[in-house]
């Protein structure tokens, strides 16, 4: 999965998982400004920033601040079922689409969520 930093749209992207995946994404900003992308419910690796693997000790991180002109690979194992918002943590960029989900296929929600009520992050 790619996520790319640039500007947003209403539609986000959503990303379905099995349980047990290893999840690969690669974040490119191809904005002017820092953007601290945050993973809900699960934890990943860094495994490259600007296509060079790490190397040492891993990384491990559930937010990553990405700068401008900066691309990360990031890994994690799908073992939280579960629908996981993967957004910007400036809640102002969030709201206007910095925004993916990650969806198990098999999980089933025990609400449903009103569509129709006008929240917003901020």
């Amino acid at each position: 999965m790619n996520i790319c930093i640039a500007n947003g749209h209403e539609d986000h992207e959503i990303y379905e998982v099995d349980e047990g995946d290893v999840v690969k994404v690669t974040i490119v900003n191809n904005t002017d400004v820092d953007h601290p992308m945050h993973l809900h419910g699960h934890f990943f690796y860094v495994v490259a920033r600007n296509g060079e693997a790490i190397s040492g000790s891993p990384i491990k991180k559930e937010t990553l601040i990405v700068i401008p002109e900066e691309s990360y690979e990031i890994v994690f194992v799908a073992e939280n079922h579960g629908n996981w918002m993967f957004h910007c943590h400036e809640l102002h960029h969030a709201s206007s689409g910095m925004v993916a989900a990650v969806h198990y296929y098999d999980f089933e929600p025990v609400f449903t969520p009103d569509f129709t009520i006008p929240n917003k992050p901020e």
